[in-house]
């Protein structure tokens, strides 16, 4: 089974036993599709950047939940045909868990200048590069 993420953001106008009953259906939804509920864990009301089906806020909820592979499609028509959810995210979680990414792995600002620097260049960069340090105006190239 593979392990996937689910993040959902409920109604706001939803009291906090439809919510728990809200909460309970959808880890059904993922129960009966062969899966498991690993973590659920509640963000709480929190305001949204803008407006989705004229709510300003809504309650987050986060899921880790292993599912077979055919199973994600099934579980999102029935999110998306919940009306107590605004709005749903269902990805697979990365396989490495927690790793961050290896510096040899990872190119920062000054490994490109270094191997901008190292990288031959035309006769005309370098000429131009000359004209400007130097203070006039480049030639107008036609």
């Amino acid at each position: 089974m593979r392990k996937y993420e689910l993040t959902y953001i409920a109604k706001p106008d939803l009291d906090a036993s439809t919510l728990t009953a809200l909460i309970e259906r959808i880890n059904g939804f993922v129960t009966s599709e062969g899966g498991a509920v690993v973590q659920t864990t509640q963000w709480g009301l929190r305001q949204l950047a803008y407006p989705i089906r004229k709510y300003r806020e809504g309650y987050y909820v986060f899921s880790v939940i292993e599912l077979e592979a055919s199973s994600p499609a099934r579980i999102e028509q029935r999110l998306r045909l919940t009306e107590d959810i605004i709005r749903y995210l269902l990805v697979r979680a990365d396989e490495r868990e927690g790793a961050m990414p290896s510096a040899a792995g990872a190119v920062g600002a000054s490994e490109v200048a270094a191997q901008d620097a190292a990288q031959p260049t035309t006769a005309a960069e370098p000429a131009q590069a000359e004209v400007v340090a130097e203070g006039s105006p480049a030639p107008a190239e036609s």
